[in-house]
């Protein structure tokens, strides 16, 4: 976890070996998870995570904290990622937790058009939310997912969708790292830079 603002109130993810070079930011899981079926939240690697690394989820907590802020969240984050970053990842842990906070992203991507910013959510599935993530998922830089699994419906028509294996609905992508076939995230590119198309992934 690489700390990158003064105080610490921001904490920006290195990149890792699933990923790649790209940067990612996160929340604490299950808190920040209004869309989250109960399939998801008994398998929810996220929070696994969280248990065996406490610091990260004290880092998370911090993020939480920063981000009830609107203005200073947008002021931290744009100033803070560096020039050159080709990708963000939006949430390894948590989700897109209110309208409000869905809509201090929009501003964060629109003020950095140069860096792609990426994302899967099941926010999607909370009506109070839906509207400013279909904002969202327009924005040219931004790729966003709506993930589902068997025990939820499809969603709405439009939507890049990330699919679980299992569900008998899949279509898509596999991906390709946990196929093996790609060193990481970044290198596929898939999610990233293609602006069509739904990724089926293997339960964590």
């Amino acid at each position: 976890m690489l700390t990158t603002s003064p105080g610490g109130a921001l904490c920006i993810g290195k990149g890792n070996i699933k990923i790649g070079s790209a940067l990612t930011f996160s929340l604490p899981s299950r808190l920040t998870c209004p869309g989250a079926s109960p399939w998801c939240l008994r398998r929810c690697y996220a929070f696994r995570y969280e248990r065996l690394r406490p610091s990260c989820l004290d880092a998370y907590g911090r993020n939480l904290s920063l981000s009830l802020d609107a203005d200073r969240f947008t002021e931290t984050m744009v100033g803070t990622l560096p020039r050159g970053l080709r990708g963000l990842r939006i949430h390894v842990s948590g989700d897109f937790y209110s309208a409000l906070y869905t809509n201090t992203w929009i501003r964060i991507c629109q003020a950095r058009p140069d860096i792609v910013f990426w994302s899967y959510t099941r926010s999607w599935f909370s009506e109070a939310i839906q509207p400013s993530l279909e904002v969202l998922r327009h924005l040219s830089n931004v790729r966003l997912f709506a993930s589902t699994d068997s025990t939820m419906p499809l969603p709405p028509a439009g939507w890049r969708t990330a699919f679980i294996e299992e569900d008998p609905r899949a279509q898509g992508m596999p991906c390709k790292k946990q196929q093996g076939h790609v060193e990481s995230c970044l290198t596929c590119g898939y999610c990233l830079f293609s602006e069509s198309g739904h990724v089926v992934f293997k339960v964590h």
